[in-house]
């Protein structure tokens, strides 16, 4: 019961931020995003942490294998994550008023790309989880 929880969090809050996301940052800007991201790779990384404790002592190699996965695709998009909101803040204007050719609204383009992509491959991760745990 207690894994199908810690799952389902994991699974439910980055489903959330998938979908919400655009609107958050509309309604809020950058900021505001940059606050829920944060809360999220808190989650992201302790979820299948916790989980592979659990899967550790059934001795189950494919769970534990897809859970470490899991942690580094979230350690690594933390740190991108971390890398756009200095490059934000250190920018003296908007990165969306710089011109499309500027090497640094590029460089910031692909990072947010990537971190996308990685947050959608940990969510996917999560239903993973949630799809093979055969536990009743």
């Amino acid at each position: 019961m207690t894994k199908r929880l810690i799952a389902a969090l994991w699974f439910g809050s980055g489903l959330f931020i998938v979908i919400a996301a655009a609107a958050i940052f509309r309604a809020a800007g950058p900021d505001a995003i940059g606050v829920v991201l944060t809360r999220w790779h808190y989650i992201a990384l302790l979820a299948p942490l916790a989980l592979i404790f659990f899967e550790w002592r059934k001795q189950r190699g494919r769970m534990v294998v897809l859970l470490f996965i899991a942690i580094l695709v979230a350690a690594f998009e933390s740190f991108l994550d971390v890398r756009l909101a200095a490059m934000r803040r250190d920018s003296s204007v908007p990165i969306s008023s710089l011109s499309r050719n500027s090497p640094v609204r590029r460089r910031f383009g692909m990072m947010h790309a990537f971190s996308t992509t990685l947050l959608l491959l940990d969510v996917i991760a999560a239903a993973a989880v949630i799809a093979a745990d055969r536990e009743k």
